[in-house]
């Protein structure tokens, strides 16, 4: 077997589809063709993947997905043997699919694979890693985390009266928007502005230590619409994690959503000690806040740290 697709049929923009895309992609792949009903058959079908080293992976699915199945393929491939990607944009949120993925979807992005796999770009990428250091919970891999008050925004951007209105493509300024648009209300707002305890630590020193009113970081390189809410020192390494931290109670919010919405960090806002971005290789959170990778939250554990990190890097095909 020298291709699989792994579809979710509970994507968004496939269950538009049908039966058409199942009928036509398990004609065209035979076994080939996996729709796992669950994250427990999800990794069993993975392992026979890897057991037969079939070498080319197709996710047709959202961002969700795409975590999932690279999660699953980095505890069953060899490090060293890991098979090549290729997204199809198919979800609610398609941020990693903007990046390093397909542009075009359903049959003719799966056509387009199985002609001219060997003419197609590819990216190399390194994904995000979240790690337990209490090892509580097996390390996943995804593109973008959010904690403190993204993961509290998480659920007004993701509700139906919002979404009903905003692009889908639009995740990630939409839950900034959710964000600091919490403040108008002023029975939320000094909940939201005292923001949730957050220490922040690298190889080299402590980044921030206090509270924090908002924490996002990811391994991508673009976001959707020119959003870019983050900025490198020149110490910086090239390629990493990149990360925002906004304390608690920041000075001249408003602006900064602003500036950081149309991917411009002003110089006041890289001075200013409440607004803290870098790019790093690794990084430890410790904070008991919830928190969202890839759209689904998850829990620090007891000890409330986790570990952020480079994972292993991956080809992405794209078109």
């Amino acid at each position: 077997m020298r291709l699989a697709l792994i579809h979710n049929p509970r994507s968004r923009r496939n269950r538009r589809d049908g039966k058409a895309f199942v009928r036509q992609a398990s004609a065209w792949l035979g076994d080939g063709f996996l729709q796992p009903q669950s994250h427990e058959e999800m990794e069993a079908m993975i392992r026979r993947l890897a057991a037969r080293k079939t070498p080319l992976i197709a996710i047709n699915g959202g961002d969700g997905t795409v975590s999932d199945v690279l999660t699953r393929i980095c505890h069953a491939y060899p490090a060293d043997a890991l098979p090549r990607i290729a997204i199809f944009p198919s979800g609610n949120t398609n941020l990693i699919a903007k990046d390093v993925g397909f542009q075009r979807r359903g049959l003719p992005a799966l056509k387009q694979l199985m002609e001219e796999t060997e003419r197609l770009g590819f990216i190399i990428r390194a994904p995000l890693q979240v790690s337990w250091p209490d090892e509580s919970q097996p390390s996943r891999l995804g593109m973008f985390h959010g904690s403190t008050g993204y993961a509290r925004a998480i659920a007004i951007a993701h509700s139906p009266h919002v979404l009903r209105y905003a692009p889908h493509d639009l995740a990630v300024g939409v839950t900034l928007l959710a964000t600091f648009g919490s403040l108008a209300r002023r029975r939320q707002r000094e909940t939201w502005l005292n923001g949730d305890p957050a220490r922040l630590e690298t190889a080299e020193g402590v980044i921030a230590d206090g509270r924090s009113f908002l924490f996002i970081a990811t391994a991508l390189h673009h976001l959707n619409r020119g959003i870019w809410p983050f900025w490198r020192k020149q110490s910086d390494p090239q390629d990493g994690l990149h990360f925002l931290n906004v304390k608690d109670h920041p000075t001249h919010l408003v602006r900064a959503t602003w500036s950081l919405l149309r991917g411009r960090a002003e110089n006041w806002l890289r001075q200013s000690p409440d607004y803290a971005s870098g790019c790093v290789q690794d990084m430890w959170l410790h904070s008991p806040s919830d928190f969202v990778l890839d759209g689904e939250v998850l829990s620090p554990g007891e000890g409330g740290v986790i570990k952020l990190s480079r994972g292993p890097r991956f080809t992405f095909l794209h078109d």
